[in-house]
């Protein structure tokens, strides 16, 4: 066994603790905490700064790991998209190399646990393989011609078999078939979600008011949304605008009752907060700040979703859209943007709100009796993070 301390210690699923020793076995099992004071103080080894359970990344797209640097910051979603189109793709070793080094990045930083956006099945094999971070994997579709609808939902399905073929123990690479965005999926598309998820017990995530032209489309028909798939080929002129924020003309095509993480929400207002929370009670509000600053030179007003008690966490998106893989930048830049918000607030959501969302509380997210939630040394200055176990 091993007995470690620091001045202050974030359980999570208490409030912090000082003078208090984690006591953990080699495979990083939490034994017990126990006071200080009651254990011979040779056998402690003290840490300065405070210890945090490891975090949980519940958005990334790993599969763009290729892409870092290559894309120039503060263009915009609409250029953003299209430059993700444009970009050439590397070899395939190339592209597993940038996966193998996003991932062990995230593993350094402290990162034990990621709901992962996949569109093909590039990261299957090291997932399944290689890596030490838990995965769940979001096999993320989309069609917003809605004669496609069925083929794409397929192609999902596909996905799914073929990274279920990677592990006969499935439990350590669980998945869902997902929509991408409200403005790449037709109604007929998000009922085919809808009922898959409802049959198979299965958590959606969703990108959701990421720009103001996502509102700007679903409420009037217009903007760059609109220009963009009429650029690719995609039908139109039947499609009528509800005249609604797009998160209130698509939510109601979702389950109301599986668990739903929606990403960015960074032009979300009350109405469609209160309207979401009415709808679904099982609902994760993700923010991915870097991201939104790396794109849209924007953040999420935050402070509305923590006075309507909303279900917080954190994902870093991915390396075509932000500097670094860490939860802890995203942390620090919170801090920045919302200096009135607790460090320990800012830590659950970073952990056991991540934990919960993704289905593997059980294990992760907080530092308690039996779970092996993984221990991360944030240092004193908070400059930096360490992963101890």
């Amino acid at each position: 066994m091993q007995f470690i301390s620091a001045p202050i210690i974030y359980p999570i699923n208490t409030p912090p603790l000082q003078n208090t020793v984690i006591v953990h076995d080699s495979h990083g099992l939490i034994i017990d905490l126990v006071a200080e004071n009651e254990l011979d103080p040779l056998k402690i080894k003290h840490y300065e700064g405070a210890i945090c359970p490891g975090f949980v990344n519940t958005h990334c797209h790993l599969e763009l790991s290729f892409m870092k640097a290559k894309i120039e910051a503060g263009q915009g979603l609409h250029n953003f998209i299209k430059e993700v189109e444009s970009l050439k793709k590397p070899n395939d070793q190339e592209v597993l190399e940038a996966i193998k080094a996003a991932d062990k990045e995230m593993y350094t930083n402290g990162i034990v646990a990621v709901g992962d956006i996949s569109n093909t099945s590039n990261t299957f094999a090291y997932k399944a393989n290689a890596s030490k971070i838990y995965y769940h994997t979001f096999l993320e579709i989309y069609a917003f011609d809605e004669t496609r609808a069925e083929a794409a939902f397929e192609r999902g399905l596909k996905l799914q078999n073929e990274l279920r073929e990677f592990l006969e123990d499935r439990i350590h690479l669980q998945s869902s078939i997902t929509p991408h965005a409200p403005y790449s999926a037709s109604i007929k598309l998000l009922n085919l979600f809808s009922r898959h998820a409802q049959q198979n017990n299965s958590i959606l995530t969703i990108h959701n008011q990421e720009t103001e032209d996502e509102n700007l489309f679903f409420k009037e028909k217009k903007g760059s949304i609109l220009d963009r798939l009429k650029s690719f080929n995609i039908p139109t002129d039947n499609w009528q605008a509800p005249g609604k924020s797009s998160l209130q003309a698509t939510l109601p095509h979702l389950p109301a009752t599986s668990k739903l993480q929606l990403v960015h929400n960074t032009f979300t207002n009350q109405d469609d907060i209160s309207f979401a929370n009415d709808y679904n009670q099982n609902l994760f509000w993700c923010f991915c700040v870097n991201a939104n600053l790396y794109i849209e030179n924007k953040v999420p007003n935050v402070n509305l979703f923590t006075q309507n008690n909303c279900n917080i966490t954190l994902g870093t998106d991915s390396y075509a859209s932000n500097w670094s893989l860490s939860t802890f930048d995203e942390i620090k830049t919170l801090q920045k943007h919302f200096p009135q918000i607790e460090l320990n607030t800012l830590l659950t959501w970073a952990t056991l709100n991540g934990a919960n969302y993704l289905g593997i509380q059980n294990k992760f997210g907080s530092i308690q009796k039996g779970k092996t939630p993984g221990l991360n040394l944030i240092s004193t200055d908070f400059k930096s993070v360490k992963r101890l176990v």
